[in-house]
């Protein structure tokens, strides 16, 4: 990962945390600017509120469920 994407992968985390989103179980990947999160949130709640934090990443390609799937 370049310095740019570890940029913008700490700003997304940065986000996530700022909206409440437990990111323990979250894989964020940055490459060439292209986002991709996979993973799973406590509730349906927080997964709503990660996709609202995410939203503007460049390319972003999100799976995340919440755990009692």
């Amino acid at each position: 990962m370049n310095h740019r994407d570890e940029l913008i992968r700490g700003k997304l985390l940065e986000r996530l945390t700022a909206v409440d989103v437990d990111c323990r179980n979250l894989v964020v990947e940055v490459a060439a600017g292209a986002v991709t999160v996979r993973g799973a949130v406590p509730t349906e709640e927080e997964r709503q509120r990660a996709m609202e934090a995410l939203v503007g990443a460049h390319t972003l390609e999100i799976s995340v469920r919440p755990l009692s799937d």
